[in-house]
């Protein structure tokens, strides 16, 4: 990247009152750039990702895992994200793929995300807590595309774990004992 480019940055949010829980990337004039849509599953729902109708990924989580997996095939490479299990800080590693070694490391309640591989910052995510949806603005510092597309699968497994977590908290407001 030269010293005269400014960074690209996207936003990600659920798409309000989607079954499936479709979540929308957008770039700062609101045109969709990415879609991300949960595909029916019994179990484990996969997790499609499209560019212009076009599907460039595909996450699946690993089912029985003690730390937190997933599955990612894309047009032209497989890996894996690994979460870190015992953390005060959400910490997801790349697993294999050009991008090995990359770490996207969350700060403090969620708020701010950073992701780095071998100390070069590949994007950062900031929350954006005054909206209806959860709401995260990524500055891309790698104007590549495949920063850009690894940049957003992260943050899709992101939003969707952050999702579940909601879901089982409120599951466990509900309950008789709690």
């Amino acid at each position: 990247m030269n010293g005269y480019a400014t960074p690209r940055t996207l936003h990600i949010a659920r798409k309000l009152l989607s079954l499936l829980g479709k979540i929308q990337i957008t770039d700062d004039d609101d045109n969709v750039v990415y879609e991300a849509a949960a595909q029916w599953g019994w179990f484990n729902r996969p997790w499609r990702i499209t560019q212009n109708d076009r599907e460039v990924a595909m996450v699946r989580r690993k089912l029985l895992s003690f730390a937190p997996t997933w599955y990612v095939r894309t047009m032209d490479e497989n890996f894996q994200l690994r979460g870190k299990l015992w953390s005060w800080r959400r910490q997801v590693t790349v697993v294999g793929g050009r991008y090995d070694g990359a770490v996207l490391r969350g700060g403090l309640w969620d708020m701010g995300f950073e992701l780095s591989r071998q100390g070069q910052v590949i994007a950062k995510a900031q929350a954006k807590i005054m909206t209806l949806r959860t709401r995260h603005s990524i500055e891309l510092l790698d104007a590549s595309p495949q920063a850009e597309l690894l940049a957003v699968i992260l943050m899709t497994t992101l939003v969707e774990q952050k999702s579940e977590e909601s879901k089982l908290a409120a599951a466990g407001d509900q309950s008789p004992h709690g």
